[in-house]
């Protein structure tokens, strides 16, 4: 057995949906080069540790990406929603076989990214011409914000995202990580000690950190694909009390 250390591309918790025919995928990596195995299965294990896919033959395209196709009838309505789902892709590569681990959780709906290029240069109309010749948009800095909120979520101890159901809470914390990482990218190619987009980066980044702490979103407690309240509106970051609330300031959080 090789001990190379292959990385596989796992940005965030594979958030797979219930009733849905999708597929899931990997992508493994060494050396800035993709891997292309030489075969794959693919295994699903539900959180009581029992099988849901067992060791299933899984595609790989000529790029290497590995993937395997979830049927809607496999992810029946009888399945637990929510997380501890794992997911196993054992690969082949040199003769030698690897399994790449990663998380799941059974939901209802996703969470996709609020933001796009257009809602940057309404900020700043001229970052179209900013943008470097190689690439076409600035697709890359939006979805790496946006898995950074959701990571960022929860690792805060801020909910599930996809229990979110009003995605357009996340938009300026989105905006302003997107643009805190252009401008940061923008400065470090320059490769001055500051500069005006140092300033800018620095500005969005406080924006971002701000606009984090004070979400407050409509949220689905009970994976029923509704609002808990529809009247109200939840704080992400909930209320530490360091005292006993008085007689009337007793609250759920908001």
């Amino acid at each position: 057995m090789s001990d190379t250390p292959y990385s596989a591309r796992i940005r965030f918790v594979e958030l797979i949906e219930r009733e849905k025919t999708q597929l899931t995928q990997i992508k493994i990596y060494r050396d800035n080069s993709q891997i292309v195995p030489t075969g794959a299965v693919y295994t699903l294990k539900k959180p009581d540790n029992s099988i849901l896919v067992d060791e299933q033959t899984a595609a790989v395209d000529g790029n290497g990406t590995v993937s395997y196709s979830l049927t809607s009838s496999l992810l029946a309505s009888t399945l637990e929603l929510g997380e501890g789902y794992i997911e196993e892709f054992k690969c082949t590569i040199n003769g030698d076989e690897y399994t790449f681990r990663r998380m799941a959780a059974l939901v209802l709906r996703k969470l996709y990214p609020v933001i796009s290029d257009a809602d940057l240069t309404q900020v700043y109309t001229d970052l179209e011409g900013l943008r470097p010749s190689s690439l076409n948009s600035y697709q890359s800095f939006i979805d790496d914000s946006f898995y950074k909120i959701l990571r960022k979520i929860r690792q805060k101890g801020m909910g599930f995202e996809y229990l979110v159901i009003s995605p357009e809470s996340l938009y300026e914390a989105h905006r302003h990580l997107a643009l805190y990482l252009i401008f940061r990218d923008f400065h470090s190619s320059i490769g001055q000690s500051e500069g005006r987009f140092l300033d800018l980066a620095t500005e969005h980044y406080k924006q971002y950190l701000q606009e984090l702490d004070t979400i407050n979103w409509v949220y689905d407690e009970t994976h029923q694909n509704q609002a808990t309240d529809p009247n109200k509106r939840t704080a992400a970051k909930p209320v530490i009390y360091l005292t006993a609330p008085s007689y009337y300031g007793y609250r759920r959080r908001r």
